[in-house]
């Protein structure tokens, strides 16, 4: 970003005002001006590699100053009054530096004939590299001046520093605002560009507005996003634990009736485990399954029937094993016998 330069080189003037001044020397000076308000001292650099660079930036700045209803100008002692000289063009001159061709008021050129004012200063923007590349966009251009700080410097010096002018101040709040992107520079320089600005930053708050508003409507789809997904894992856990119960349900009912036998874990969690993962194959197989000890609960020894022999005890003891509802013959010949309060006696009768 540049910097202003305000009251930075002096230049020294003949009795007769010239057609041509040295806007800025060729070289290496270290000057005392006003930047950003204050006195500081900084190098202004114009080497001859970059003097015609240097001379087309500062005519392509003053051709857009030309194009404003406010003409470029001169004035005295940077004070933004009464105009001393219009500037017309700038040129590089090997040896000399950046060349301004002027056209002198009538209070100008009295002033340099009458020799009120011997030196002219100029008011241009610098890169922090110490290179001028532009010109204000407002406000004098230069001055004439009387008091150059550095008098030992030939027919050139920094001229002492001095308070700018409420229109500097303004032309630098616009340069700012430029800077910013709120305005061109030819938009800066019209008469209307603070109340141009001053629309554009209207705009710039009515779009935050919206933008807010935007924002809003995203949280509020957001929150019905997160919304519905917390419903759809809300459905899915319940369809999860009815499988589960479906699934509990359906082995317990097979256990219940032979399909599975009471104490084989193993098969009926299988079938589980199948079921509550939705395999209606499983579902199937399992309703079709072999009911393997089924009325077991009913008498061995019915009425009128001749006595069971050991045999036929320990057969039914032995298919019970097999179901896995007891663990030796012992307990297995007890539970047949369990089934029939006579079983027992004519058990131990037929042993005879």
């Amino acid at each position: 970003m540049s910097i202003l330069i305000i009251a930075a080189l002096a230049n020294s003037l003949d009795t007769v005002a010239p057609e041509e001044i040295v806007y800025l020397p060729e070289g290496e000076h270290e000057i005392t001006p006003f930047v950003d308000g204050k006195p500081k001292k900084v190098t202004v650099r114009v080497p001859a590699s970059k003097g015609a660079e240097i001379a087309a930036s500062l005519q392509s700045a003053l051709s857009v100053r030309e194009r404003s209803n406010v003409r470029p100008w001169f004035d005295f002692e940077h004070k933004a009054g009464v105009a001393s000289a219009l500037p017309k063009s700038f040129r590089y001159e090997p040896g000399r530096g950046v060349v301004a061709a002027v056209e002198w008021t009538g209070a100008g050129k009295a002033a340099i004939e009458g020799k009120d004012f011997s030196y002219f200063s100029p008011t241009f923007l610098m890169s922090k590299d110490g290179i001028p590349d532009g010109l204000p966009l407002r406000g004098p251009l230069g001055a004439l001046v009387n008091e150059p700080a550095f008098r030992e410097i030939p027919r050139i010096a920094a001229s002492d520093a001095v308070d700018p002018t409420e229109e500097t101040n303004a032309m630098s709040q616009l340069l700012i605002l430029a800077s910013c992107g709120l305005l061109t520079q030819a938009e800066a320089a019209l008469p209307n560009a603070a109340e141009l600005a001053s629309q554009r930053v209207a705009a710039m708050n009515g779009q935050s507005d919206k933008l807010k508003e935007i924002e809003a409507k995203i949280s509020g789809l957001e929150k019905e996003r997160d919304d519905a997904k917390a419903e759809v894992e809300r459905m899915k856990t319940e369809a999860s634990d009815a499988r589960k119960l479906r699934a509990k349900a359906l082995v317990e009912a097979a256990q219940a009736d032979g399909r599975i036998a009471a104490k084989d874990e193993a098969t009926a969690g299988k079938y589980r485990s199948r079921i509550e993962a939705g395999d209606t194959f499983a579902e199937e197989v399992l309703a079709g399954l072999q009911k393997l000890h089924t009325d077991l609960n009913k008498p061995i020894i019915q009425a009128g029937a001749t006595v069971r022999t050991p045999g036929t005890v320990d057969a039914k003891a032995q298919a019970l094993i097999a179901a896995g509802e007891a663990k030796d013959i012992d307990e297995a010949r007890g539970l047949v016998f369990a089934s029939d309060a006579s079983a027992y006696s004519e058990y131990l009768a037929s042993l005879k």
